[in-house]
């Protein structure tokens, strides 16, 4: 099974995977990471890396971070060339609940393409539907 890490400024690591946990009946694996501004860079690059291996069974891990060039997302990458994992930046909810349901049946590079296109899929402009619905 891929294991599936988030890792975000704040609680917000801990909010995405509360709210994945409570949608799909916590049938899978998530963990949180809070990168939070009273750490230092150093001990939030240890606390971050054993997330990651703490996640891997061996079939690699999927990280997803808050935003692309965020402290998050740069400690991750700085991490890629040493563990087994792909990240995605720019998580969104629909994506981690469907994280959830690939996790044990697709292997890391499948999943992290699948649910990078999942995500762009899954923004939507509510007037878009509003306008459609009216016409």
């Amino acid at each position: 099974m891929v294991g599936i890490v988030i890792c975000a400024h704040g609680n917000l690591a801990h909010e995405f995977m509360n709210a994945a946990n409570f949608i799909t009946g916590q049938s899978g694996t998530l963990n949180a990471v809070a990168v939070d501004h009273n750490v230092t860079p150093g001990d939030a690059r240890t606390m971050v890396k054993e997330a990651i291996r703490g996640a891997d069974d061996g079939n690699g891990v999927l990280v997803f971070t808050d935003m692309y060039g965020g402290t998050p997302s740069n400690i991750c990458i700085s991490l890629q060339a040493d563990l087994r994992m792909e990240i995605i930046a720019g998580v969104n909810l629909p994506q981690l609940v469907k994280a959830v349901s690939l996790q044990k049946t697709h292997d890391i590079g499948t999943m992290a393409r699948k649910l990078r296109d999942y995500g762009k899929e899954n923004i939507f402009l509510a007037s878009d539907f509003l306008r459609a619905k009216d016409a």
